[in-house]
């Protein structure tokens, strides 16, 4: 079983502070860093994702998913450079975390976009990869396959800006039989 373990990036430590920024709206001193974190490491996705967050605030759909688009592309080079994919993809070894992210918003940004069927190949991806699924993956999944939208998820799951995760957990346990050809019953 093959495993993909991200290297440890020296702008990771640098890369954690730009969310503070974000939170504050600095957005122009944001997207300078974010610009010269990626000249310093291109392949550290973490700035990518926060210009993507910061280009959809500003409603740039386009340089939204540019951005996105480059991120992605990045984390399949990462982690498939010949093309496959590895049978595991750990959110434990905390250098993989920016790499998962830039799969999961890449598939929440094709779902906004209601490209579902890209979003649920990558989403499907990402879950298999990682079945212990820290991140939450299946609830995503769970709610395309449900027939809700994005605005949908949010409005019912989220709790002050997170998620609810004994609410999803009662839901998907409800709903996720529903679906055997992507959860199994250990899943539930």
């Amino acid at each position: 079983m093959e495993e993909f373990r991200d290297k440890e990036r020296e702008v990771a430590e640098e890369g954690k502070t730009l969310k503070e920024l974000l939170s504050k709206g600095a957005i122009e001193i944001l997207k300078d860093r974010c610009r010269t974190l990626i000249d310093k490491d291109p392949d550290y996705l973490e700035p990518y994702l926060i210009l993507h967050e910061i280009y959809e605030i500003e409603g740039d759909l386009k340089s939204a998913d540019e951005i996105l688009t480059r991120a992605f592309e990045r984390a399949m080079n990462l982690i498939a450079p010949e093309g496959k994919l590895p049978d595991r993809l750990p959110w434990s070894h905390e250098p993989n975390r920016h790499i998962i992210n830039t799969l999961i918003s890449t598939g929440v940004f094709y779902w906004e976009l209601g490209e579902i069927d890209r979003s649920l190949e990558i989403l499907s991806k990402v879950y298999r990869m990682n079945p212990s699924d820290e991140p939450g993956v299946r609830y995503y999944i769970l709610a395309i396959l449900e027939g809700m939208s994005l605005q949908e998820f949010e409005q019912v799951f989220m709790k002050e800006g997170e998620p609810d995760r004994e609410d999803l957990e009662r839901w998907f346990a409800k709903h996720a039989p529903g679906h055997p050809d992507y959860f199994q019953t250990q899943d539930v």
